[in-house]
């Protein structure tokens, strides 16, 4: 009996560019929480960014190009409505398939409010109080980040406090990115917690802690990484004395404890966001 030939098709991913005439990040994080939707390779994205109206031209003829031997496809959150014709056209011509990221939301706003869109790139990089005021909140967190500075921490909006290897400094950056004034103490159950710490009012300072078994394969990850032996740090019985510890520190002080064993980073900052929102509410 002869045997059947199988024909395997190919899976190629499709070549998905992503156009935006400003910095991208709209257009970036848009694409990247749709794409979390489907399998890993499914796409192959490209990102074009800061493009005006002399540079779309070249752009959209290098997507054109790409596309002659790929599955291609064009998405673009462009303010410009002289560029969203141009990308439109060109797509057209070109049997792309194309979406405007933000020309119906846009129109939903511009629908439900009765005001007409600037459509202006310059507005979106207007220098504004909120914007130096993140700005400043950068500089604060970066400046007290592990325990430096504590001579000025008490002027931080929130700090952060627990033992190796729970989140702190990625935490802090994303509340400092927010606007929020942010420093981050790592605690070792071996040394006295910075009394510049201690002195902080209870409400500023939120406890992080971890699963001891989570936390053992991070730091065993790290030790292997920085070829350690196996030691204290990541053995799973101190690791469990040191969470102990920090949680009964916590409590004797009055801070706030947040477990991130199985949180994202942005999951832990915006429950921080909203318990200091809720603060100022109850203060008022």
């Amino acid at each position: 009996m002869a045997k059947s030939s199988v024909i395997k098709k190919t899976f190629r991913p499709v070549l998905l560019h992503v156009i935006s005439d400003s910095t991208g990040n709209l257009a970036a994080h848009m694409t990247a929480a749709l794409l979390t939707q489907f399998p890993p390779g499914t796409f192959e994205v490209r990102h074009w960014n800061f493009q005006t109206r002399e540079a779309v031209t070249s752009t959209m003829t290098q997507i054109v190009h790409k596309s002659d031997s790929s599955i291609a496809a064009v998405v673009h959150a462009v303010v410009d409505p002289v560029l969203k014709k141009a990308i439109s056209r060109t797509c057209d011509k070109g049997k792309i398939p194309c979406r405007d990221l933000t020309g119906d939301f846009v129109k939903f706003l511009s629908d439900v409010s009765t005001m007409k869109p600037v459509a202006s790139i310059k507005r979106l990089h207007e220098v504004s109080d909120n914007y130096l005021r993140r700005i400043d909140a950068m500089e604060f967190t970066l400046a007290h980040d592990d325990g430096l500075k504590l001579d000025s921490i008490d002027q931080a909006d929130v700090v952060l406090a627990g033992i190796s290897r729970t989140s702190k400094s990625p935490t802090s950056i994303y509340l400092g990115q927010h606007g929020y004034r942010c420093a981050n103490v790592a605690l070792a159950i071996e040394v006295e917690p910075p009394a510049e710490l201690l002195a902080m009012p209870p409400e500023k300072v939120f406890g992080l802690v971890i699963d001891p078994n989570r936390l053992a394969d991070v730091r065993s990850t790290r030790q292997r990484g920085w070829s350690m032996s196996d030691g204290k740090y990541n053995s799973l019985e101190h690791i469990i004395s040191e969470v102990r510890w920090s949680r009964r520190l916590f409590t004797k002080q009055g801070w706030r404890v947040l477990d991130v064993s199985s949180s994202a980073i942005e999951e832990t900052a915006h429950k921080i966001i909203e318990m200091l929102k809720a603060d100022k509410q109850t203060a008022k």
